[in-house]
């Protein structure tokens, strides 16, 4: 029973795994890719065949890799040729076409609109700007007054002052141009000054002599009844004051008191008389400026267009009372070597200064152009200045009549010590010496940018006395133009700045360079990738020469 049981049990196994193994079979029926006819091979058999088919996809994606890298590695050369190509092209139109960006970048900046580099620098000037007086002390008045004497001059100073421009009111117009006015500033430097405020200084009487100037032409009895007027004030032909009162502070005089009641003219309208008398820290005492930006066209940047609302001043005839030239503090870029104009408010004016020669200020290369002998010139010397003679009469060449600009007040502007000016001048007077480097007139730019690089401006301030017999405080006195004072404003490029301008200047040059190199290596590349794609061709027909079976694959790849 236990043997038939056991047979029993084992057939019944053995046909258990006999099912099963139909089953499995039947399953690889279904999924195998083998025909009908093969569907009763050992199922051994079937995944061996699965397993080499896999293996030969995995061989064959292998070929197709190496193969992939195989021309990758060969077409290296062909893309580097045409990437040069391409970089070669680029960098030589950014190297023919930089310098035309840049100017273009620079022209921008350059012009007086507001965000632009020269608009702050404008606004907020980045170099120190110093004023520096010098007052001529008359050692021997009272010979001059009795005996008829030269006066005797003993120069004092300088009194030093720092001088800052604010610029208020600022107004842009559609045409181009801009309106502002000014507040000049000034700060005693006391290091900087040989001397101070409170040195007492013997000088004319500028309001007495003024006075005497104007009533010259008036009736006999309007100038006698100024003889007893000013003998009633006691009003003499010198004063002694001391320097901060000539300057700034000013000191009051009982004929500007009269004046108030005298015809329109006969007096300037102050309280006080000083040179600088209410014009530190005065927004409207300079004028009101209007100038072009430079917006359109770069070369009328900074030039004046109007002042005080006009284009033609009453000050001078014809030409001369033109209002053009610079305003003083910028001029348009790419200057040459002939001259520049400015602008000047003080004398109601223009001034031209020519080019005198090339400098070098805080490394930076410059033009100087310096005021000559032209600007004060007669007519005789200089037929283009004949409108300048006030009335048609000229003097002899060296002095500026600015009467007409000072209140009627005889006052001629002349250079220091009358550098330039007919020894008439100078002849009248004694303790002038004329030096050039210490009396010339000029202005440095760096001829790109026009940037100035070193200004010193210097003027003279000279009072005609005018004898006339029938006023008695210059009845016995000789005709004669007397220095009071003269001034140089002074301005200087620091080093930092210097460096700047340098390199701004050498960025076109830089750029350009730098796109040519980049041209130059790129044409390089393409000439490697050349030789690299000749050599291969070469050994691919050698190759392909050879052995005849591997030319269709090799011509393929190349």
């Amino acid at each position: 029973m236990f043997v038939f049981a056991s047979s029993m049990g084992r057939s019944r196994y053995v046909e258990k795994m006999a099912t099963e193994i139909c089953d499995v079979d039947d399953v690889v029926k279904e999924t195998s890719s083998y025909s009908t006819t093969d569907s009763h091979m050992p199922l051994i058999d079937d995944l061996r065949s699965e397993t080499a088919t896999t293996s030969n996809h995995v061989y064959s994606l292998n070929n197709d890799n190496e193969e992939g890298r195989h021309r990758m590695g060969r077409g290296w050369p062909r893309c580097c040729a045409i990437s040069g190509l391409v970089t070669a092209v680029v960098g030589a139109v950014l190297a023919l076409t930089f310098p035309l960006f840049y100017h273009a970048i620079l022209n921008y900046e350059l012009s007086l609109q507001k965000g632009t580099l020269s608009y702050k620098l404008w606004d907020e000037p980045p170099v120190s700007m110093y004023i520096k007086f010098y007052l001529f002390n008359i050692t021997n008045s009272e010979d001059v007054v009795n005996n008829q004497a030269k006066p005797i001059l003993r120069q004092l100073g300088p009194y030093t002052f720092k001088e800052s421009h604010q610029r208020v009111n600022i107004q842009p117009h559609d045409n181009y141009t801009m309106t502002y006015q000014q507040r000049r500033v000034w700060h005693f430097v006391e290091e900087l000054s040989n001397g101070t405020l409170r040195d007492n200084i013997t000088t004319l009487n500028v309001p007495l002599v003024g006075a005497t100037y104007t009533l010259r032409f008036q009736p006999l009895w309007y100038k006698v009844g100024f003889n007893r007027i000013v003998k009633l004030l006691g009003s003499q032909m010198f004063v002694t004051k001391n320097a901060s009162q000539l300057l700034f502070d000013g000191y009051p005089d009982p004929l500007l008191e009269l004046g108030k009641r005298l015809p329109p003219g006969t007096f300037p309208p102050f309280d006080k008389f000083a040179w600088f008398y209410q014009r530190n820290n005065s927004d409207s005492y300079d004028g009101v400026f209007n100038i072009f930006t430079g917006a359109d066209h770069i070369k009328k940047m900074g030039e004046m267009d109007l002042w005080n609302y006009a284009s033609q001043t009453n000050y001078y005839e014809s030409y001369c009372g033109m209002v053009n030239g610079s305003f003083g503090e910028a001029w348009a870029p790419r200057r040459n070597k002939t001259n520049i104009s400015m602008y000047i408010t003080d004398i109601c004016r223009s001034v031209t200064l020519d080019y005198e020669k090339d400098v070098v200020d805080a490394g930076v290369s410059s033009y100087r152009f310096a005021a000559n002998e032209k600007v004060f010139s007669n007519a005789t010397d200089h037929p283009d200045n004949w409108c300048f003679c006030s009335g048609g009469v000229c003097n002899p060449s060296g002095v500026g009549n600015s009467s007409t600009c000072r209140f009627g007040a005889p006052v001629f502007v002349s250079y220091p010590h009358y550098y330039l000016a007919d020894p008439y001048y100078i002849n009248q007077v004694e303790g002038l010496s004329p030096k050039k480097d210490l009396h010339q007139f000029f202005i440095d730019l760096e001829p790109e940018m026009a940037v100035p690089t070193s200004v010193r401006a210097r003027l003279q301030i000279n009072i005609l006395i005018e004898p006339d017999i029938d006023i008695e405080a210059v009845r016995n006195v000789n005709r004669m133009f007397l220095p009071l004072v003269w001034f140089e404003i002074s301005a200087d490029l620091t080093p930092d700045l210097g460096f700047w301008i340098n390199f701004a200047n050498q960025l076109p040059m830089y750029g350009t360079a730098t796109f040519f190199a980049i041209f130059c290596l790129s044409l390089v590349g393409v000439a490697v990738s050349g030789v690299f794609l000749v050599k291969r061709r070469s050994r691919t027909h050698a190759i392909a020469s050879a052995d005849p079976n591997s030319k269709e694959s090799d011509t393929t790849d190349s």
